[in-house]
């Protein structure tokens, strides 16, 4: 076999031209069998198509980083293969085996579980199930933050008057657009003012005392501005009107504040000015302005003087006395608690020494009562819903001598709370649908809870829950 041709050696100083190269190249190897020549080109043929693939890598991938780059193209008919399930990896592979023009073929049975099952619809409450809107008006709203003493913009959206189907209170509800948070959401209370927003015509502001948009009772100074004046005047009579429906609904009480004082043999803190020793107490006032204990509040907190030692001071029975000696005279705040959402009254109180004994009576509000603060509140006055006579005294006493059939009302109402939750919805809506006027039902959205008397029923209803309840096995 002959000797491999010896490569060329090129004088770096007189590097000749691509031809001249050639030809030396040929010159050189022309000796060789033509088999080796064949397979040189071939070599230099496929190096050569190397080194341009690689350059058109490199350049895809230096373009790629910027989204550039040469298109791809699209590999035939891959949106007409049905199945693009699987990873992309297992897919290349397949493609491998089979060859970039053969298809994966369908497979009917194919099945993936799916990580997250969905085993029923979601039903979203918004509290507003039980309510009708009497207004609506979109407006954008505004709080004023004490702080930094400058308003600040709470939200665009739809105010709302939402009038409550059972108990027919009416409160003050926005939303904001597209997130629908809530940015204001309190009742109607009688105290409230709207008074004109300086140098406009189409914005009101007003105090709440207790609104809870953000979860815990929170008093707000708030103004809303709209389109024009004539809005901001229909939103007026709307609001003005929902306070005079609501203040007949509302439970109110008559609180009573006594403030004793008295000299004491001690040094003066002041200068011609005797030692004192004074004292307050709170009480409630029933209809007939007799003096009973405010056992409707749990704890009243008694906010003194700032150069008192104990400034803010707490008492958690009635009559809630609060006693201190020292000289002065100035106003003091007294917040009276209740365990409702949102329940302190707070009462502004000038202590003076004007008079040994002096008293100041304030009228408080309880919104929105729970059956038990009602059930205390009846102890010094009629409440909301007494007026058709189903919870007197006397007439309640005279229905509980009635006789239903053979029905024990006692084994009845324990048959009753021990119901399922499926049960308890049916025997609610028996009583809606058979109710008379003299039957009292409360229904408590926000407790969860629904009241009845069995003893304002009707006797037919009294029979159907009898026999409904021993159905169950409950008696």
């Amino acid at each position: 076999m002959a000797d491999a041709p010896t490569e060329p050696k090129v004088d770096a100083t007189t590097a000749p031209t691509t031809e001249s190269t050639t030809e030396t190249s040929t010159a050189a190897t022309s000796d060789a069998p033509a088999t080796l020549t064949e397979q040189a080109t071939t070599a230099a043929t496929t190096a050569a198509a190397s080194t341009t693939a690689a350059a058109s890598a490199v350049a895809d991938n230096v373009f790629s980083m910027f989204g550039g780059g040469a298109k791809k193209e699209k590999k035939e008919e891959e949106e007409d293969r049905g199945d693009t399930s699987g990873s992309a990896k297992a897919q290349k592979e397949a493609a491998a085996e089979g060859g970039e023009e053969d298809e994966v073929p369908e497979s009917e049975d194919v099945h993936f579980e799916p990580v997250i099952r969905l085993t029923e619809k979601v039903e979203v409450r918004t509290n507003e199930e039980l309510e009708d809107q009497v207004f609506k008006m979109r407006a954008k709203l505004f709080k004023f933050v004490k702080d930094s003493n400058e308003w600040k913009e709470r939200g665009t959206g739809d105010v709302r008057l939402l009038k409550h189907k059972e108990n027919g209170k009416t409160r003050l509800v926005m939303r904001r657009d597209k997130t629908l948070k809530v940015c204001a959401n309190h009742y109607i209370v009688p105290d409230m003012k709207l008074s004109p927003n300086v140098g406009s015509d189409r914005s009101w502001v007003w105090n709440a005392a207790a609104d809870v948009s953000e979860g815990e009772p929170e008093a707000q100074t708030l103004a809303i501005r709209f389109a024009n004046s004539e809005n901001a005047n229909l939103f007026k009579e709307a609001f003005i009107k929902a306070q005079q429906e609501n203040e007949a609904l509302f439970e109110k009480r008559t609180v009573k504040l006594i403030t004793e004082q008295r000299n004491i043999d001690k040094p003066s803190e002041m200068e011609g000015y005797p030692m004192k020793s004074w004292n307050i107490e709170v009480f409630l006032l029933d209809e007939a302005g007799n003096q009973k204990p405010a056992n409707c509040f749990t704890k009243v907190v008694y906010n003194l003087h700032p150069s008192f030692a104990n400034p803010v001071q707490t008492f958690t029975e009635p009559p809630f006395r609060c006693e201190n000696e020292g000289w002065g005279e100035f106003d003091m705040t007294i917040d009276c608690y209740t365990t409702e959402k949102g329940g302190k009254n707070t009462l502004i109180h000038d202590l003076n020494f004007a008079k040994p004994v002096y008293e100041a009576k304030h009228v408080v509000t309880f919104k929105n009562p729970s059956a038990a603060l009602i059930s205390i509140l009846r102890e010094t006055g009629s409440v909301p819903g007494d007026e058709n006579g189903a919870r007197k005294k006397t007439e309640v006493d005279k229905k509980r001598k009635r006789v239903a059939g053979n029905v024990d009302m006692e084994k009845l109402a324990d048959g009753l709370v021990k119901l399922n939750e499926d049960d308890l919805l049916h025997v609610v809506q028996m009583i809606h649908d058979n109710k008379t006027e003299e039957t009292y039902t409360k229904n408590d959205i926000d407790q969860g809870e629904f009241h009845v008397d069995l003893y304002t029923l009707p006797d037919s209803l009294v029979k159907m829950l009898w026999d409904f309840v021993s159905k169950e096995g409950r008696v």
